[in-house]
């Protein structure tokens, strides 16, 4: 016979308003058994003593009917007093096996392969926090409640990151999950006492009468940070294990605090993803994984229905028609789904959901955010679970700690900006689900390229395979946490006080030669005594190539004579040796000198720095290196030996170097890697230095070694690298040059959002989509240009002023004005944000007021390279083919040529105001990106000639163009692509002449993974080659020098014969 039961609480005890909760009897049915001498009832969660009469027992008993009836329910009689803590841990004894996971009544794969390495892990005394990594849905909870019970937890504090999560986990550990319930654990074993703390404890006694009292603490940071000083230490330490769920959130400071509290006690991180939204690493080492191929495998994480959308006319409307469609078609097949609207800010959020009240308002969408009062959430989550509601757009808000198996279909507007996050929200839709009603989870979600240098960009492509790339993207994930803990664990011997996942150096070193490819990096102690080394020991690791300590140095302190006081400061030391190549990098926080006694030591024998002249060595294969600051040491002049210059006077630096008068101690440099911006630095003394700061100790050992190569490369001419530094020079007046061009500060490209907005005439546009025209080309009086967009045209002048260098202002009577968080005149935003000038014979002026020119002459441009074209049917006057595609504009018939002669994935016409070029062709070939700019220009009269002006403007968008290259061209496709958008809404016609839009984002996703080739090409018809005289040529000389140091590309120019 069979009897129900509801849930049997004990008694409840309160500390300082916290409830501690133990559940004696769990709701379900129940086994009545009768013997000779006994009567009682059992089921999976333990076994109680029964009556049948009305008594007054001394122990909690189970009342049943006298009579047998349809459904029997048990009355329970006697005492609720709480079983304390000793007593629960002890019931623990035997009360789970570690059966295969394929027998009856036994864990499931990823929990049991868990609970086995962490077992293992405390049973090898590692101290390391112990990472758990086991995606949504494998029953991480279940995992942490098995554990408690193997390892017979005597005080648990388990940290949660939310309040919902904390009632979920609570709810969990107070039934002891689903284990008891499917026979996993032992029925002897008994409910714990759980607290969930709720608000701050101020009293320390409160804080330890809670942890004596409750075996399992569930808590947030907030909690704890609401909590005193005392009263939190207590807490921490009176748990003797800790539980962090959710542990990507671990590194944030409030976590990071706690973790650091159980220093010499057992410490279990669980997380469906190693890595976190900020790329910090997670306190500990990965003890087990368990990859999602295998959770989908075994059906714990469904397969799943994606798109990416992409629309040239804008994806909200899309992604919502798309994803309210699918609603409908899962409804009609009886399907209990709910569809989640991702945004990704409030404002964001509102203003789908009247997107989303528009395209599917017979489903009454919902709207969640944190701003959200109780009551009205509460409404909200009242209407989904009885399904009033079939749409919720929210921002952040079902995420941790939220469960409904219903919410199936997602529509992702704004995407995460990380890989784990993403995945970790993706896995709230996947989780397998035995209940006919649920189908397949549908992903519905934008594509975003701006993601294409993250590891999201494969999740966005539109022909992601999300089944396979969310197995690949977890474990690639994975493998990498897995090999910078590897490398950072080889460090075995690192003191606790200094992990060495948190080793951040400076990017700086010097290097000595070796006699031989061996050292002992352990007798660098014998350099600083061992009391002054942090820990007495050197900690080496990465295959005994890098060693790193700590050296403390105490100082008299300089404001008394007090022997008894000093100052104490720590410095660290780092080794990289490189046996191949016998050279020992050293890096000193402290900078102190050039350890060659320390060197040395670790060397064993006769020791060479590498210092002097070829330290400069590291400046090789940058381009156009500018001196930022060089220093200069005189031999002969006892009273002003030493000088430092910056500015304009790096270039009397540069200059009495030459002369011999001087010689530079060290000099410090911008330059062009590969198109990329860099510094570098270098001094006589043999340090070699960039102002970044390594993420990483191994970041830093890659560095060096990239350095290291080119110190030992004897075929790098230091005389060749001198000579073409470009010296930067003040001015205050202005340069007898001609003015080709104008560029906007770079750093307006960067962004992923337009920008600030100018206003003119009624009339509004982008900033970064305004162009400059050139309106004199002359060599004298104030620089004259226009700024131009496609409704008006405004003109402005520069002058040169001794006082405050260039001076901006409208040439005209109106001004535009800037529109944004500072509206302002245009005139005074360009004036604080001035932009980059481009003269003839590779001149240009910053916006700091300085002119970069190169040292040397240019050669004139070789007339041979110059190529004549077949201009037939072009009317040589006509530059651009508008919005018509007139055929006989000159920008036609070099989209004809080019579609005829080469291979475009993308070819995109941009001859709009702000232009990259007036046309891109785009193309992929093997491990290249090729990128063709190309620049066109009408001439000036029917017949070609030998008009410098018609080159002017020409070799200005040559050289502003050349910029693109910087960052991989990500945001040259990042700017097409928004102006394509634009160009499509404004016209309704589409500006691509091979490819389209969906073509342009693959490329954009693609791009990261490729190495960009540029090819510029010049267009002019009204230049003859054969009359082509050395003034232009020189003009052109000066075009090409710049673009190609910058882009590393071809240069090509097509004029007439």
């Amino acid at each position: 016979m069979q009897v129900q039961t509801s849930n049997v609480w004990a008694r409840p005890e309160t500390v300082a308003s916290t409830a501690i909760r133990q559940l004696l009897v769990p709701e379900g049915r129940l086994e009545l058994v009768e013997d000779a001498e006994n009567l009682y009832v059992t089921g999976p969660a333990g076994t109680w003593p029964a009556t049948r009469a009305r008594i007054d027992p001394s122990v909690l008993t189970a009342q049943v009917p006298v009579l047998d009836q349809t459904r029997p329910i048990a009355r329970w009689i006697g005492p609720t007093e709480p079983i304390p803590p000793d007593a629960v841990v002890n019931s623990y004894r035997d009360a789970i096996g570690f059966q295969h996971w394929d027998e009856q009544h036994s864990l499931r794969r990823p929990q049991i392969g868990a609970l086995h390495a962490i077992m293992g892990h405390w049973a090898s005394g590692t101290g390391d926090p112990a990472i758990v990594v086991m995606p949504t849905g494998t029953g991480k909870t279940e995992t942490m409640i098995a554990t408690a019970i193997a390892q017979r937890v005597p005080r648990l504090l388990v940290l949660v990151p939310s309040v919902a999560l904390r009632r979920q986990i609570t709810s969990k550990f107070l039934r002891l999950g689903i284990l008891q319930r499917e026979h996993i654990v032992a029925p002897h074993a008994l409910r714990p006492q759980v607290a969930a703390l709720e608000h701050g404890l101020s009293e320390p006694d409160d804080a330890a009468q809670l942890m004596d009292t409750a075996n399992v603490v569930i808590a947030t940071p907030a909690v704890l940070r609401a909590c005193s000083d005392q009263a939190r230490a207590v807490i921490i330490e009176r748990a003797t294990h800790l539980f962090v769920d959710e542990a990507h959130h671990a590194p944030a400071p409030t976590w990071a605090t706690v973790v650091e509290g159980f220093a010499d006690r057992p410490v279990l991180l669980f997380t469906a993803t190693p890595a976190r939204e900020d790329g910090r690493p997670l306190p500990g080492r990965v003890i087990f994984r368990f990859p999602l191929r295998e959770a989908q495998r075994d059906g714990y994480f469904t397969r799943i229905d994606h798109r990416a959308v992409l629309s040239l006319t804008g994806a909200d409307e899309a992604i919502a028609l798309l994803a309210v469609e699918r609603l409908e078609q899962d409804l009609a097949a009886g399907r209990d789904h709910i569809l989640m609207v991702r945004a990704g800010s409030v404002d964001r959020a509102k203003a789908l959901h009247k997107v989303y009240e528009r395209v599917a308002s017979r489903h009454h969408p919902q709207l969640l955010h944190d701003r959200v009062r109780p009551r009205p959430r509460r409404a909200v989550m009242k209407a989904l679970a009885e399904r009033t509601s079939r749409v919720v757009v929210c921002v952040n808000m079902l995420g941790e700690g939220f469960d409904m198996p219903s919410l199936k279909i997602a529509a992702i507007h704004d995407t995460k900006k990380s890989l784990g996050p993403m995945i970790q929200f993706i896995g709230r839709f996947t989780r397998g689900v035995d209940d006919p009603a649920i189908g397949t989870p549908s992903v519905f979600i934008v594509r975003d390229p701006t993601l294409a240098t993250t590891p999201l960009r494969a999740l966005l492509r539109e022909d992601a395979d999300w089944n396979l790339l969310l197995r690949d993207l977890t474990e690639d994930m994975g493998r990498r946490v897995q090999d910078q803990q590897e490398f950072d664990a080889s460090f075995a011997d690192a003191p606790d006080e200094v992990p060495a996942g948190l080793l951040a150096p400076k990017m700086s070193a010097i290097a000595h030669r070796a006699p031989s490819a061996s050292w002992d990096p352990d007798r660098a102690v014998q350099t600083y005594g061992a009391e002054r080394v942090l820990g007495e020991r050197i900690t080496v690791g990465a295959n005994n190539t890098v060693a790193w300590f700590i050296v403390e140095h105490r100082t008299d302190v300089r404001w008394a004579e007090l022997p008894e006081i000093c100052e104490t400061s720590y410095e660290l030391v780092i080794l990289y040796f490189q046996p191949e190549s016998r050279v020992l990098c050293i890096h000193g926080s402290g900078n102190a000198g050039n350890y060659a006694e320390l060197a040395a030591s670790v060397l064993g024998g006769d020791t060479t720095p590498i210092n002097g002249p070829n330290t400069f060595r590291v400046f090789g294969g940058l381009d156009r290196l500018t001196p930022t600051n060089v220093g200069l040491l005189d031999v002969r002049d006892h009273f002003n030996r030493f000088s430092m210059h910056v500015g304009s006077d790096v270039s009397e630096a540069i200059d009495d170097h030459e002369r011999g008068t001087r010689s530079q101690t060290h000099i410090a440099t911008n330059a062009f890697d590969a198109g990329e911006r860099v510094s570098i630095s270098a001094s006589l003394s043999g340090r070699f230095w960039s102002v970044r700061t390594a993420d990483s100790l191994k970041a830093w050992v890659d560095w060096c070694h990239e350095q290291t190569e080119k110190l030992l490369d004897s075929d790098l001419d230091l005389e060749s690298i001198q000579a073409g530094f470009i010296i930067p020079v003040d001015i205050d007046q202005r340069p007898n040059l001609v003015l080709l061009g104008l560029e906007w500060p770079w750093e307006l490209y960067l962004g992923v959002s337009e920008g600030p907005t100018v206003t003119y005439d009624g009339q509004s546009a982008p900033l970064i989509d305004i162009g400059f025209n050139v309106d004199d080309h002359g060599r004298e009086g104030p620089l004259l240009f226009s700024l131009v967009s496609d409704h008006w045209q405004i003109p402005y002048r520069a002058d040169f002023t001794q006082e405050n260098g260039l001076k901006y202002r409208p040439n005209g009577a109106g001004d535009g004005r800037v529109t944004g968080r500072s509206p302002q005149p245009l005139g005074e935003w360009i004036n604080n944000h001035r932009p980059t000038l481009f003269f003839e014979r590779d001149h240009l002026v910053t916006d700091q007021g300085r002119m970069l020119a190169p040292r040397i002459d240019l050669l004139p441009f070789d007339p041979d390279k110059l190529i004549s074209h077949d201009w037939a049917g072009t009317t040589i006057t006509v530059e651009s083919q508008g919005v018509e595609r007139r055929p006989d504009s000159i920008q036609a018939q070099m989209s004809r040529y080019l579609q005829l002669h080469h291979t475009f994935a993308v070819l995109v016409d941009d001859d709009r105001a702000g232009e990259a070029a007036d046309l891109v062709g785009l193309a992929v070939n093997g491990e290249w990106f090729d990128v063709t700019l190309v620049h066109c220009k009408y001439s000036s009269a029917p017949q070609p000639g030998a008009r410098l002006a018609d080159l002017y403007e020409l070799c200005g968008q040559a050289v502003r163009g050349a910029r693109w290259r910087q960052h991989g061209a990500i945001p040259l496709l990042r700017h097409l692509q928004r102006r394509a958008e634009r160009y499509a809404q404004r016209t309704g016609r589409t500006p691509f002449e091979v490819g389209d839009i969906d073509t342009l984002v693959t490329l954009h996703e693609r791009a990261p993974q490729l190495r960009p080739r540029f090819r510029t090409v010049l267009v002019q018809p009204g230049l003859s080659k054969r009359r082509c005289g050395e003034e232009h040529l020189r003009l052109l000389a000066g075009a090409e020098s710049y673009v190609r140091s910058l882009t590393k590309g071809t240069f090509e120019i097509r004029c007439s014969e």
